[in-house]
């Protein structure tokens, strides 16, 4: 995988990336494998020969893997930057072809600056649930700094809460659960917490089950709609937020003895 800086626009940072098909060939095989598990007339399931999947279903291939490749390939070049992006990646000008390299031009917004507070501050006398929430509260009090408008605006889309106005309850309440969301990312990587493949794919399949679809489908709908980065976002965040009060716990057990 090679990367270009590109000049800033609007306050967002762009990359110009671009990664050859021996390193994309596994996730193009991993596209095509998911298509060949549905069904299509005249063949049994999963007996479909795979240059009749590649063939049908050639169009839809291709954007799956353009979504997937955007979003691991993406990912890594701006790891390597060194500046983290807060919400999702942005592509345009994609090139994507079987056999061939894939490029593609990449836009996102860089991580607010903030000083993160003593960790051992955070304290509350409650447990679960309500420390949970009585800590993010406490977050959100000692960091106050602002969120990009767009990053609220694709939060709302997200949600399919609609237009709202800055200022707004909805408009505010959306803008504290991305403050919210880069505060636990930062203590997550300053405490080393990370979240796996295993749990994501767990997540994925608990809620596929919960809306009556399957997993590969879910997992469709969430590349495609740049959902796979918030959900592993969720997970850190449901992490972080556990490893806190477990801090809190440990520290009014401590108090106790």
């Amino acid at each position: 995988m090679q990367w270009t800086h590109m000049d800033n626009e609007n306050g967002y940072h762009r990359l110009s990336i671009e990664a050859p098909w021996s390193e994309i060939t596994a996730d193009y095989q991993d596209v095509v494998a998911r298509y060949a598990k549905g069904r299509l007339p005249g063949f049994r399931p999963g007996k479909v020969p795979r240059a009749v999947i590649e063939q049908r279903f050639q169009k839809e291939i291709l954007a799956d893997l353009s979504a997937l490749i955007t979003e691991r390939v993406g990912r890594e070049a701006v790891r390597e930057v060194g500046i983290e992006a807060v919400g999702p990646l942005e592509a345009f000008e994609i090139e994507c072809g079987t056999g061939k390299p894939f490029r593609a031009k990449l836009r996102y917004l860089p991580m607010p600056q903030f000083r993160l507070p003593d960790l051992a501050d955070l304290k509350t006398d409650d447990d679960g649930t309500a420390a949970r929430d009585r800590i993010s509260r406490r977050l959100l009090e000692l960091l106050p700094f602002d969120v990009p408008g767009e990053l609220v605006r694709q939060e709302l889309d997200l949600d399919s809460l609609g237009e709202s106005d800055p200022g707004s309850e909805v408009w505010t309440a959306a803008a504290d659960r991305i403050r919210l969301m880069v505060i636990l990312k930062k203590i997550a990587r300053q405490e080393g917490i990370t979240v796996d493949e295993t749990d994501v794919n767990k997540r994925i399949a608990e809620k596929a089950e919960e809306f009556g679809t399957t997993k590969e489908a879910l997992q469709k709908e969430l590349e495609e709609g740049g959902g796979m980065a918030r959900l592993r976002d969720m997970l850190l965040a449901e992490s972080t937020l556990g490893y806190l009060v477990e801090i809190n716990r440990q520290q009014t057990q401590q108090k106790g003895g």
